[in-house]
């Protein structure tokens, strides 16, 4: 993984859904829009939108477009990726988006053709309530460390942090240290035989932040546990699921 630019000080993370494949390597064109609330981008960028880039999950740029209707004055920005290449047609995939350099002159967006767009969002919100750490290390004995108590009708937000888990380097590329990240994720819900069951979570709903994931969960049976868990591809090749525990029961007098 590698910095776009070290004259760029921001970047921030889309997870674009490409629910519904096969599982294999595809090359999508996706859209998404920036929030208007987000103050940290719209207070620290160029009016003519040049310090505004976007990128694979490595720091590759990507051929991208602002759509029509662009204007910084009203903070109105739907940008347009042309022909990414992903891993995994059937997770939710990452690009990023560069901005905050004040002294850019070129403008690196290019006419596109778009077909079929992937959604992409944005996060803004911090990890809050419900959040599962990343164990250093577990025994193959234990049970997932952390649970969490839901009724059958909730529907409910996790946060799964995984930055813990990424590579860094011993020197920096263009002044950082970031070298593994993440290149997809997937939901699951286990019972206790192991199967897992989409009527169980929300995969639409599943949001990518810088450093962490949230996945949603509903239903399930009360009185019965499940293993919650993500699925994180990495830049750097690394396949692996962080878990926990979701306790369904609907408690009365």
């Amino acid at each position: 993984m590698t910095w776009f630019d070290a004259d760029y000080r921001r970047r921030q993370i889309v997870a674009i859904d490409v629910t519904g494949g096969s599982g294999s390597t595809a090359t999508i064109d996706s859209e998404f829009q920036v929030p208007s609330d987000w103050d940290d981008f719209w207070d620290n960028i160029r009016s003519d939108f040049n310090d505004v880039v976007v990128t694979d999950s490595h720091g590759n740029l990507v051929s991208f477009a602002r759509k029509a209707g662009a204007n910084y004055s009203t903070r109105t920005l739907t940008l347009q990726i042309d022909g990414m290449d992903i891993k995994n047609d059937d997770s939710f995939a990452v690009a990023y988006v560069y901005f905050f350099e004040p002294n850019e002159t070129t403008d690196r967006s290019v006419s596109v053709t778009i077909a079929s767009a992937k959604v992409g969002h944005i996060m803004l919100s911090a990890p809050h309530s419900r959040v599962v750490n990343q164990p250093a290390s577990q025994s193959a004995l234990d049970s997932p460390i952390q649970s969490f108590v839901k009724a059958s009708t909730d529907e409910v937000h996790v946060y799964f942090i995984v930055n813990s888990g990424f590579a860094k380097r011993i020197s920096p590329y263009n002044e950082r240290n970031d070298q593994e990240g993440i290149d997809y994720v997937q939901v699951f819900s286990y019972d206790s035989s192991g199967s897992d069951a989409s009527a169980r979570y929300d995969e639409s709903s599943t949001r990518i932040g810088n450093g962490f994931v949230r996945a949603s969960f509903k239903a399930g049976d009360t009185g019965s546990d499940y293993a919650i868990a993500i699925q994180i591809s990495t830049t750097l090749g690394q396949l692996y699921q962080i878990r926990a525990i979701l306790r369904v029961k609907n408690l009365l007098p």
